[in-house]
């Protein structure tokens, strides 16, 4: 008896030893490429559409998008500024019609179509590839760092409507916070549709290490 459970212990732990390094490879994360000679900083998300209920929710009629903030900083003694700061969506979405998985990249000087896929695998990865914003970056000889949130949830077609419009221009109260309180009301039940329906909301946060520039 002492034999068998020795056995079964050892089992065990060669089980979560096998697992714990694919479960850190599956994680949802942030990656960053600091900039070089040749490029520049290149930001990417990465599984963070594993979940199931994101293709349902997309069947369902609800886009699933991922928002992006990189922030540029300089350190200094003191204190540390933020030297550039940029934003972009990645809008997956499905068409019933033609039962296909469309990806987009949303950013203030258009939307860049990113493929169409019959695969939401195909789908995902297209979602993940790096996208390399345009930045400032802190002077010659300084020392600097990049972070990089990514909120993920879904949307519906109203919210994708009002994006479209953000993106002409015609939407600049809203997106400065003077939404008047009927319109945020309305937001707020969808949201919760949404949740009701399967949607969740992911926040991810990553920093790459100090760069000399």
């Amino acid at each position: 008896m002492r034999q068998l459970r020795a056995l079964w212990a050892a089992a065990v732990v060669t089980l979560f030893t096998s697992v714990t390094p694919l479960a850190s490879q599956t994680a949802p994360r942030v990656d960053i490429v600091p900039p070089s000679a040749n490029a520049g900083v290149s930001v990417a998300a990465r599984n963070v559409l594993m979940d199931s209920s994101f293709v349902e929710t997309l069947r369902n009629g609800f886009p699933t998008r991922l928002s992006f903030r990189a922030e540029m900083w300089t350190t200094n003694r003191w204190f540390n500024d933020v030297v550039d700061r940029v934003e972009w969506d990645v809008i997956v979405s499905y068409d019933v019609i033609d039962r296909t998985y469309r990806v987009e990249r949303w950013t203030r000087k258009g939307v860049t179509p990113l493929g169409t896929y019959a695969r939401f695998l195909d789908a995902r990865a297209a979602s993940e590839l790096p996208y390399l914003p345009e930045m400032r970056v802190p002077p010659t000889g300084r020392k600097g760092y990049l972070t990089v949130q990514v909120d993920v949830q879904t949307l519906d077609i109203s919210d994708l409507a009002e994006m479209q419009r953000w993106l002409e221009g015609e939407a600049r109260p809203a997106v400065q916070g003077k939404r008047n309180p009927g319109t945020a009301l309305t937001r707020g039940l969808r949201t919760l549709v949404s949740r009701l329906l399967g949607g969740e909301v992911r926040h991810l946060e990553a920093r790459s290490s100090v760069m000399q520039f």
